[in-house]
């Protein structure tokens, strides 16, 4: 292309004046242009661009550092020097192969005071894609995807010395929509956020897989908690100066708060509608930006289409309708917005505040912004003439960006700029200089001094400075901040107070001193909003904490977000009867009710669902669907006037056709429905009333249904099969013995469209597993106290109480036993305790019999919970529940555990392709291997679940086809040289993993490649002899895929035991062998399709006997 230098002919025209310091109007610097589509702006030297930034009346803008120094800043922060610290990343978008990362990270200082940085230290150097980092003691922890890292100075010379991995798990897919944000949380924990390439991981017991969200983990990297979930790609995290979670997404929504965090939500295995987490709560769409010439922007056109690095200013050097606000950075429109945040109810809501920061220099890409030491706020200028990252198709005049694609997602572009950067200060004309210019770890008065600081910065630091030092000789000085109460500022805030407790609570003082514990009880009280809702999180989570927070009165504050984080709170402290009583007050109260974050927040505290599904099995139809019986209704296809809900209105005009209603490609469907609306009337006869009614429905896609013109259900997305949706006794009112009428609307935005409606009521569930208890008599006993069944089962409990004086039988949930005693002691007060069977009204409670007399029989059933775990059984009888108790072992599907501690333990993974994996090696499978309860078995579909299970197992049966992470892999090979044995079945015989060549070699002893049509074959015996082999038919037929499996030259020695034969195509192949290890026992085995293999007798000898001979 013909490059050529254009120089503009005539001043360009700007929406606001830059104003010399003599008052004068001053010239900007001459924009200069290169090259013919695109026409590209020249770089500006540091000091031209910054007189083509805007700031608003009283505003400047300094700058502090720039290329060669800086280069591509993408994230800063501050040490306790006052030092910053910045990340160059050179490597995004598309460093993801080099050997020598292309990143570092530098320390910047003014030595000499004068507001510009002197001094550079690359503190870490060759690093990969960092796109994240905050300080802490020894170091810095650095996003770089696919890790977290932290990277250390172990001899205090400001060199890294040591990298260590906290964790990895963050996609690497595209490299825009990783990690960043990093923050240290006033919580005392490392904060972040991450896009739409997730992060998937497992801590512990808990496995993580989230994306487009913020979330937070300990320092170490030992916990990672997921707390808000956003709609697109996330770039932004900030807190305000009472510690509530703010963001933004890169596309419309750069303003999002997070009212409930999501651990709240633990409980439901889907969110439903009203279980609000996070709220997109921007008051505008379009950005202002500083000139009009087209902005080059790919997805979102004058708006929001690269929001990033969000921010609180926290910090008193602004006037104050600036302090304590979000400003967030828009790179494609060259300029960082004010997000005028204001309360909404119990949440937020923003107003557009205008720019802080606009430039007319086309390469000023802002992409993170946050107050500093000084009390300023402070912006990387990424410098750039190209932000957009996507290869994309979608064109504009002089587009920049192209739909080339290349590493990391990003599409390819000689114009991406690898020279330049700049950090710009905002500072206001009636700001101060800090009062703090550095804190010493030592100085115990400092750091006491600055935890009241005006800048949060400094708070912060003191507050992290005091923890990770362990000063608890401080822990007098910081109880008395908290009592301090005088200590308001002008906004209300008792910024002491606030992060005096959470040091506390980083020194553990509030467990183990009276005196810190007290203070923080006390908190509750504080005038500080901020201060009270710290004082509720860090609420002791015991009986105590319960009666303290229901005499609070914060459960009906009249600030409606206090009384959000109340709520909130209550529902994770221990169930006592005052608390509980408030609750249901508080869900009484209109006020609450129309405030959706509270109605969802009371919702949690009961742990309600949006609806149950129930088994079809305990449903009695009253209004057939078209699954039962023809079923006619009148329809039509376009709108119909506003009254078509009610009884009386006249559909003769509407069309009759039979249901299902759908497109007509759809299977089942009866009637064409072509457009994308559908309105149905049907009259049925009920007769009886209903108090527990059961909508059958199968839509796609959203429906509202009507019942005598009075809505009953309202619902977005899409189920096929049916569902069988139980409505409360409310919605049963709506029906009437005699003449019904049902209106329904179904709304299709594309693709496939069908709708069918029935409606039922609950009858007697029929339970998977009964259980029949008798009492003991004269011995406050059931006589089994062990019971077992597996998560989501319905079970039905039989009680025969054959003692000689009244018994119940309660069950209630995992972990609540001696917090649900305590609340049954307490209920005993209750007079009404004896009219309700001693049961108190509790969200503990999963079921119950009535209360028996001696010689009488009751029953109850319940639907287990999808969550493993050791769910009690109690009598509420006064007195009794503290010996008459029992438990319910629900274990998850797949997993059999054995009462016996020293049983043998086998490790078992499943999941991939092609299989129903659960069902048949999971359950079929490990019922076999579990020799009714002689043997442990553990069935997970995760590798990092499976690394834990095998560390003490005694065997591996492994019959997956899905990825498995090298940690594990590694662990397996470890566990197998220590004499692990493993049982190698079907599609881990394969040769699916094509990085992992040693898994094949030295554990399968070759592999399969393909496999005959599935369909029956012979096994034949060839070892009759061998162990294995005991009671298995010489020759025995097969519904199975014959596995093309081969011995591997290379590979460790088998001996084949058993060879299926095609018997149309004559070919044999082993089917069953022994490894030849020299540590452990390994039985390979290509058997197990389908329910026709698991089910076949001559199949689970097989299995049985692999079982018993590796045990010997």
């Amino acid at each position: 292309m013909k490059k050529s230098i254009i120089r503009l002919s005539s001043i360009i025209v700007v929406l606001a004046i830059v104003i010399s310091c003599s008052g004068k109007k001053e010239k900007l610097p001459e924009l200069t242009y290169s090259g013919e589509e695109p026409r590209i702006q020249n770089p500006l030297s540091p000091e031209d661009s910054q007189k083509h930034i805007q700031v608003p009346e009283g505003f400047e803008v300094e700058l502090f550092a720039a290329e060669p120094n800086i280069i591509n800043p993408i994230a800063f922060t501050w040490d306790e020097r006052g030092r910053l610290w910045v990340v160059q990343s050179q490597d995004y978008p598309h460093g993801l192969s080099n050997d020598v990362g292309g990143d570092r990270i530098t320390i910047c200082e003014d030595t000499n005071r004068d507001g510009k940085a002197d001094k550079f230290i690359d503190y870490a150097t060759e690093q990969s894609l960092s796109t994240g980092i905050t300080k802490v003691k020894g170091g810095i922890i650095v996003a770089q995807a696919p890790n977290m890292v932290f990277l250390e100075d172990t001899d205090g010379d400001d060199k890294m010395d040591k990298s260590t991995v906290l964790f990895d798990g963050f996609g690497i897919w595209d490299t825009h929509a990783g990690p960043s944000s990093l923050r240290y949380g006033i919580d005392n924990h490392i904060w972040g956020s991450v896009g739409y390439s997730g992060f998937e991981n497992k801590f512990g017991d808990n496995a993580v897989n989230f994306k487009m969200g913020v979330y937070r983990f300990a320092k170490d990297g030992s916990y990672f908690e997921p707390v808000g979930q956003f709609n697109n790609n996330t770039w932004g995290l900030g807190f305000n100066e009472s510690f509530e979670i703010f963001g933004s997404t890169a596309n419309n929504n750069h303003c999002c708060y997070v009212g409930i965090p999501l651990k709240h939500y633990d409980y439901l295995d889907k969110r439903p509608k009203w279980a609000l987490n996070a709220d997109f709560i921007q008051g505008h769409y379009e950005i202002a930006p500083a000139d009009t010439i087209p902005l080059q922007q790919v997805d979102v056109r004058g708006g929001y289409t690269a929001a990033a690095g969000a921010n609180f200013y926290t910090a008193r050097n602004y006037p104050k309708t600036y302090q304590n606000q979000m400003y967030v950075n828009e790179p494609t429109g060259h300029l960082v917005h004010l997000s005028r945040i204001i309360k909404d109810g119990a949440g937020y809501k923003e107003e557009d505040g205008g720019n802080i920061f606009a430039s007319t220099d086309a390469w000023t890409a802002p992409v993170f912004s946050e107050t500093g030491p000084d009390g300023n706020l402070w912006v990387a200028d990424w410098y750039n003439p190209v932000i957009q990252h996507n290869p994309d198709k979608r064109g504009m005049d002089n587009q920049i960006w192209n739909d080339d694609k290349g590493e990391g997602n990003a599409h390819l572009n000689e114009h991406r700029d690898k020279g330049h950067g700049r950090i710009y200060v905002i500072k206001h004309e009636d700001g101060d200089d800090s009062d703090i210019e550095a804190l010493d770890a030592e100085n115990d008065k400092d750091l006491i001094e600055a935890l009241q600081s005006e800048n949060m910065f400094w708070r912060t630091t003191a507050q992290r400075l005091i923890v990770e030092e362990i000063k608890i000789d401080l822990i007098p000085d910081l109880v008395a901040l908290v009592r301090n109460e005088s200590n308001l500022d002008e906004s209300g805030l008792n910024a002491g107070a606030l992060h005096a407790l959470w040091a506390l609570d980083g020194l553990n003082a509030l467990t183990v001193n009276d005196q810190a514990k007290t203070a923080a009880i006390n908190a509750l009280k504080n005038e500080s909003y901020a201060v009270k809702r710290a004082a509720l999180t860090l609420l002791p989570e015991s009986i105590e904490g319960s009666q303290k927070l229901a005499e609070s009165g914060l459960l009906n504050d009249s600030d409606m977000a206090m009384r959000l984080a109340a709520i909130l709170r209550a529902g994770e402290l221990p169930e006592t009867n005052g608390l509980y009583k408030q609750i249901e007050e508080a869900a009484k109260n209109p006020e609450n009710s129309s405030d959706r974050w509270l109605q969802a927040a009371i919702k949690v505290y009961y742990q309600e669902l949006n609806y149950s599904t129930v088994d079809p099995k305990m449903v009695v139809l009253l209004m057939p669907s078209a699954e039962e019986q023809k079923t006619i209704w009148s329809y039509t296809q376009a709108k119909p006037s506003d009254d078509w809900v009610n009884s009386d209105f006249n559909d003769s005009s509407w069309e009759n056709g039979p249901s299902t209603f759908g497109s007509k490609n759809t299977p089942e469907v009866k009637t064409a429905w072509t457009t994308s609306d559908i309105w149905m009337r049907r009259e049925f006869v009920l007769n009886e009333e209903i108090s527990e009614p059961v909508l059958k429905i199968k839509h796609d896609d959203n429906y509202a249904i009507y019942v005598n013109g009075q809505l009953l259900i309202e619902e977005e997305g899409v189920s096929n099969p049916y569902k069988y949706i139980k409505l409360d006794t409310e919605k049963g009112k709506l029906f009437k013995k005699g003449k019904n009428v049902i209106a329904v609307y179904c709304h299709d935005s594309g693709g496939d469209r069908y709708i069918d409606v029935g409606i039922g009521m609950a009858g007697k569930i029929e339970a998977d597993v009964v259980f029949n208890l008798k009492t003991v008599n004269q011995k406050m006993a059931f006589d089994k106290t062990i019971l077992k069944a597996t998560a989501g089962q319905t079970v039905e409990i039989v009680l025969n109480n054959t003692d000689q004086m009244p018994h119940n039988l309660v069950v209630i949930k995992d972990g609540s036993l001696e917090t649900f005693g305590e609340r049954v002691d307490m209920f005993l007060k209750d007079p009404e305790a004896a009219k309700v069977g001693y049961v108190p009204n509790s969200r503990y409670v999963l079921g119950a019999t009535e209360m028996l007399e001696p010689g009488e029989i009751g029953s109850i059933v319940v639907q287990l919970p999808d969550k493993p775990g050791r769910y009690p059984f109690v009598c509420t009888f006064p007195g009794h529940w503290r010996l008459m108790q029992g438990v319910i072992i629900v274990e998850a599907p797949g997993t059999f555990l054995s009462e016996d501690p020293d049983a043998f333990k086998i490790a078992m993974m499943g999941g991939g392709g092609s299989h129903d994996f659960l069902k048949f090696f999971g359950i079929m499978d490990g019922k076999v291997l579990s020799e009714e309860g002689k043997t442990t078995v553990k069935y997970t579909e995760n590798s990092r679940q499976l690394g834990e299970n095998i560390k003490d197992s005694d065997a591996l049966f492994i019959c997956n086809n899905k990825p498995i992470d090298d940690e594990t892999r590694a662990s397996i090979f470890k566990r197998v040289d220590e004499g692990m044995n493993m049982l190698i079945y079907h599609p881990s015989t394969w040769y699916n993993w094509t990085d992992w060549p040693e898994y094949n070699k030295q554990l399968v002893g070759g592999g399969s490649e393909s496999h005959e049509k599935l369909q029956e074959f012979e096994v034949r015996v060839l070892r009759p002899n061998h162990p294995i082999m005991n009671g298995v038919p010489s020759k025995f037929r097969i519904t199975d895929e014959l596995y093309r499996w081969k011995k591997d030259a290379d590979a460790v020695e088998v001996e084949v035991l058993a060879i299926g034969k095609g018997l149309e195509s004559g070919e044999e192949f082993p089917v069953v062998w022994v490894v030849k290890h020299e540590k452990a026992k390994i039985v390979g085995n290509t058997l197990g399709h389908d329910e026709r293999a698991h089910d076949l007798r001559a199949y689970k000898t097989l299995l049985k006997n692999s079982l018993d001979w590796i045990k010997k």
